[in-house]
């Protein structure tokens, strides 16, 4: 498909299917066929191939039928967490912020290029401009851009880190040479993090140093085939293959498939019974794995690894969590930059475990512990209502459906940060959670905040290589729901300190 603008109209063939049946039997004449033709709009041509996993095949194909859905869907958030860039075409350019495109010259734009070290990174010297943009990751509360790395050696400077990866600094008074690393080929990150509001940056900068496709490109796209990335990246290396540009994709955008699985056998034979609709879906863990399997926030892909976090390999219907991803870990008592000593979490799209603990602290039978994140939130029109964009109703007369006038009271349990002292790198001990309404347990202590497990509900397994109980070091934290697979093969506790009682 080409890169120009371009008109798509939709032609729909109705057959009175009474006439069919009559012309069949001899009677009567064939019925005639109504045209509707409807005009969707202009959209952009895709600049690269669009050839994801098999079975999947694309939104284009799922507007024959689900018109309605495809009209809500095409302008919403999930459109826009990761787009083409200016490099592509100048169609393009205004996907970039203004502000940003404006105040180019003076940010550092630089790529990064590998990691030297735990803590630094070789971020090559010569700036990218912003015509020369290939990917831009995210719209809505933030951005990233990626430039084309060949993998061939380049002048660098050193970026490093004082406090484990959270913010990053370039010394630029030194030249370094890096000797270039085909491994690191592919759409690399720039050391930015810019925010929608005029001059507003993440002063942290970005620190990723692997490249889109090797990281986490599955979450931001539909169909994502790691089999076929896999092989072009080793033909790259062997040399057998000119560079890594493609992406493998179904959908540069998180389109319809994300949710409803691989549609393929559904456009071949379009009836209920070989699609996923969440909404049918009646096991929990698997209700909730429709936008978990995204909205999350993992140590590792255990499919595929390789640094590879997202959730490349899963398929809907197909898989649990625990066949592909594993979470990041929890650190009961203590804390870390991830979760609070209680379990809440602190980062994005962590709200999956906050509410698995609300099932772990209220029970299976509680009204939280059933819901799903579709539930309450609308995924095909995210973003496109200004007065409730995340909800199908106001957030607060969502809350009302189950409790009633003392809705807006309840709602507060959204914000884990209010009540609790701040936290940062060096003081995680903090019961502090995430501001806002991203917080999702459901549970408060006796003073009305946010709160998630009391010591005697830590749950931990001895690790692998422990050789002292009474060492604390021997004891890992775990979540709740993975106790009975660690306790196939390790000892599990459940309450405060087991190096105490052992």
């Amino acid at each position: 498909m080409d890169k120009n603008s371009k008109k798509i109209v939709l032609v729909a063939f109705i057959v009175v299917a009474l006439g069919l049946v009559l012309t069949a039997c001899g009677v009567g004449s064939l019925a005639t066929s109504t045209v509707v033709t409807m005009d969707i709009g202009e959209i952009h041509g895709t600049p690269l191939a669009m050839k994801g996993k098999e079975g999947f095949v694309g939104p284009d194909e799922c507007i024959v039928c689900h018109v309605n859905e495809h009209k809500n869907w095409e302008d919403s958030w999930h459109t826009q967490k990761a787009l083409w860039g200016p490099s592509f075409d100048t169609a393009y350019n205004n996907d970039i912020y203004d502000w940003v495109i404006q105040e180019w010259d003076s940010l550092e734009t630089y790529m990064i290029l590998d990691k030297k070290d735990n803590n630094t990174n070789y971020v090559a010297v010569e700036k990218v401009a912003w015509e020369d943009v290939d990917f831009i990751i995210g719209k809505t509360y933030k951005q990233r851009y990626m430039t084309y790395y060949d993998g061939e050696p380049r002048q660098a400077y050193l970026q490093t880190t004082e406090d484990g990866g959270i913010s990053w600094t370039i010394d630029k008074s030194v030249v370094v040479e890096f000797p270039g690393n085909k491994e690191r080929a592919g759409y690399k990150f720039l050391a930015i993090e810019t925010r929608p509001k005029e001059g507003s940056l993440n002063n942290n900068n970005y620190g990723e140093f692997r490249s889109w496709q090797e990281r986490c490109i599955s979450c931001h796209t539909t169909g994502f085939d790691p089999d076929a990335w896999n092989q072009a990246k080793a033909d790259f290396v062997a040399g057998e293959r000119e560079d890594l540009r493609d992406i493998f994709v179904a959908d540069i955008r998180v389109s319809c498939e994300s949710c409803h699985g691989p549609g393929q056998a559904h456009v071949n034979d379009p009836i209920a019974g070989n699609i996923i609709n969440p909404r049918t879906i009646e096991e929990t863990e698997q209700r909730l794995l429709v936008c978990q399997q995204c909205h999350t926030r993992t140590s590792t892909n255990t499919m595929y690894g390789n640094g590879a976090n997202d959730n490349r390999g899963l398929v809907l219907g197909e898989h649990t969590y625990e066949d592909v991803m594993s979470y990041v870990r929890p650190a009961w008592g203590t804390g870390n930059r991830n979760v609070a000593p209680d379990g809440k979490g602190r980062r994005g799209h962590q709200q999956d475990m906050d509410i698995m603990l609300s099932y772990y602290i209220n029970g299976p039978r509680s009204n939280h512990a059933r819901l799903a994140c579709f539930d309450c939130h609308n995924a095909h029109r995210v973003g496109t209502n200004i007065d409730f964009p995340q909800t199908y109703v106001k957030p607060e007369m969502t809350c009302f459906t189950c409790h009633g006038s003392r809705s807006e009271d309840f709602m507060s349990v959204l914000n884990g940060a209010e009540g609790w002292p701040s936290y940062g790198f060096d003081n995680w001990g903090s019961l502090g959670g995430r501001s806002g309404t991203k917080q999702h347990v459901f549970n408060y202590d006796e003073e009305g905040r946010a709160f998630g497990l009391t010591p005697e509900q830590y749950v931990w397994a001895v690790r692998k290589d422990a050789t002292d109980l009474k060492d604390p070091k021997s004891w890992e934290s775990i979540w709740p729901w993975e106790k009975n697979s660690y306790a196939k093969g390790r000892q599990t506790y459940t309450g405060p300190e087991p190096w105490k009682v052992h």
